[in-house]
């Protein structure tokens, strides 16, 4: 047996009249009864029929599983980010809060579960719809979104009396493919802070403040990888940095050396802050956090876990690990806090390194779709500052990542300016992503509908930018001098040559999928800018208002949108170029 359109819309048709729904809201219904054998009359009480809320639209008792559904009936797995959005919005503390459920379909369910909580083993999320689960396991957006789904598992284990109930994410084809089965158990430490010190936020935030040990902190990335980064803006900053040096020559002289008393490390380090899902003291004195994500304090934990790397097989290894023990470091930790609140702290608790304002955009929803839309060319995406690197061969061959050379953030959005001729905006990023309606013109959601290739064919324009202005300078020395003040505008002429080549197919399929810029394709940019745009450039200084600042020689009009309109015109009456986009 299979679900087939044919199905559908035969339910829709026999049932639309009492229950409503468009025909694609059957699919759920169909599912049920082909994939679980589940009886007409009682699947019809396991979906939600129409608009719903809380992002769950059907659910199933399996032994000892609940089976929570999702279904889009489409390809596209970027459906699921709504339905995830509803989900972390309410639709999990509908079903598994302290409150009552609102929705139909979840007040049935939480009755049942009511009744016998203790017959559940296991929580399963599955996504279920036409596509590929295992391009929908790759997806930045959604993983992103799946981390946020199982932070809130200490709701489910709450539910179920405080017991711990496995939680699962899975997404489902219809063809029978799945993808990898994510179970996640609430991670929960306990920690050793001292004398606790409260404080309350202007919205019932909680900050609480002591000194952990530095070993628990090292444990805790130990045993959540890089997902205990997941809130930070970047990877940490690179090893050879003043900081991380001097963290380093303070660990040798406390670790190895026992030249420096451990209680002194305390003293001369800022502090690590770290956000949790759950705050609460034990009986033993101790305090037990859920689901933690550090917010400032990459750099200590890099600096540690490559010092415990670099002496794994010395002779007092031992001795290493039980001073380390005794090193204590000031912690502040946030809880009740929104995902709005936590970004804030985490911006201002990165201050004290040098923080760029493209950083703090690292983890806008537009970035993590930007990501995705550049792995399905093989080529990573570095929205957060080092990552690329931080990624090891095997993580970036398991993302879909051929290419040995990232995209770069701040490179991107210079290309998405020069690509509209807004060079003046390209004189200060600063400002372009300080204000959000440069940055959301920047990073509109249109974005995603340009071709990723052409958006690389542009992109890779910077990497020879310089070397073109020189040779064209070359060819006449006293004619073209002034070019080096006009790099922005040639930048901008030449994303118009190449989205309005008749070729730019071609050039798309032969060098807009990779980070190589082949002889053939450096080539190819030389020839338009000599032969497109250096003739723009050289009419538009001609022009009756540009000539007498060219004769004082003032060229700051080349680096106005004005002088980009003018140039446009010049470019449209010479080779016939329309306005293109990369949206």
């Amino acid at each position: 047996m299979s679900v087939t359109p044919t199905k559908i819309a035969a339910a829709h048709k026999e049932l639309r009249r009492e229950h409503g729904g468009l025909q694609n809201d059957y699919f759920g219904l169909v599912f049920l009864e082909e994939e679980y054998h589940v009886s007409r009359d009682q699947a019809i009480q396991q979906v939600a029929f129409g608009d719903q809320d809380s992002g769950i639209d059907g659910f199933h008792l399996d032994k000892r599983s609940v089976l929570l559904f999702i279904f889009k009936y489409g390809r596209n797995q970027d459906m699921f980010r709504d339905s995830y959005q509803m989900l972390l919005g309410g639709g999990v503390e509908q079903l598994f809060g302290d409150g009552p459920a609102q929705d139909p379909l979840l007040k049935r369910l939480r009755n049942k579960l009511q009744a016998d909580k203790n017959a559940v083993d296991k929580v399963v999320f599955q996504f279920v719809f036409l596509g590929d689960p295992e391009e929908a396991e790759r997806s930045t957006v959604l993983d992103k979104l799946r981390e946020d789904l199982e932070n809130k598992q200490y709701l489910i284990n709450h539910f179920f009396g405080g017991r711990p109930v496995t939680m699962v994410v899975q997404y489902r084809s219809v063809t029978g493919r799945t993808s990898e089965a994510h179970e996640h158990r609430t991670r929960q430490f306990e920690l050793e802070l001292g004398n606790v010190l409260d404080a309350t936020g202007p919205s019932g935030e909680n900050m609480h403040v002591g000194f952990m040990r530095l070993w628990d902190l090292y444990q805790m990335h130990k045993a959540m990888g890089d997902r205990f980064f997941e809130r930070n803006i970047r990877y940490g900053m690179p090893e050879n940095s003043p900081a991380n040096q001097a963290m380093d020559k303070a660990f040798k002289q406390i670790l190895v050396d026992g030249a420096l008393d451990a209680s002194r490390f305390l003293f001369d380090h800022n502090g690590v802050t770290f956000s949790c899902e759950r705050f609460a003291p034990t009986l033993t004195g101790k305090v037990q956090i859920l689901e933690p994500r550090l917010l400032n304090g990459a750099q200590t934990i890099a600096t540690i876990s490559r010092f415990l790397a670099r002496y794994d097989g010395h002779a007092d290894i031992n001795r290493i690990k039980d001073r380390l023990k005794r090193i204590r470091v000031m912690a502040r930790v946030v809880s009740d806090a929104t995902d709005e609140f936590v970004v804030g702290v985490t911006i201002n608790n990165n201050r004290q390194t040098p923080i760029q304002p493209w950083n703090l955009r690292a983890n806008d929803m537009i970035q993590l779709q930007l990501q995705d839309r550049f792995r399905t060319l093989g080529i990573f995406y570095e929205r957060q500052e080092r990552s690329f690197e931080a990624h090891t061969p095997e993580e970036l061959e398991e993302l879909g990542i051929v290419e040995n050379k990232a995209i770069g953030l701040l490179k991107l959005a210079q290309t998405f300016l020069a690509s509209e001729g807004e060079i003046d905006k390209m004189r200060s990023m600063r400002t372009a992503f300080q204000e959000d309606r440069i940055y959301e013109m920047m990073f509109s959601a249109s974005r995603l509908n340009a071709d990723p290739r052409h958006i690389v064919l542009c992109y890779k324009v910077q990497e020879r930018l310089g070397r073109i202005t020189r040779e064209i300078v070359e060819r006449g020395v006293h004619k073209y001098a002034f070019l080096p003040k006009a790099r922005l505008l040639l930048f901008a002429l030449m994303c118009q040559a190449i989205l309005n080549d008749p070729d730019l197919e071609r050039w798309a399929e032969d060098h807009g999928t990779d980070m190589v810029v082949s002889a053939d394709y450096a080539r190819m940019l030389y020839d338009r800018a000599s032969a497109k745009c250096r003739p723009v450039i050289s009419e538009l200084i001609a022009l009756p208002q540009y000539a007498p600042k060219v004769a004082e020689e003032r060229f700051d009009f080349l680096r106005t949108h004005a002088a980009w309109k003018h140039a446009m015109t010049i470019a449209n009456e010479r080779h016939g170029w329309g306005m293109k986009r990369l949206r």
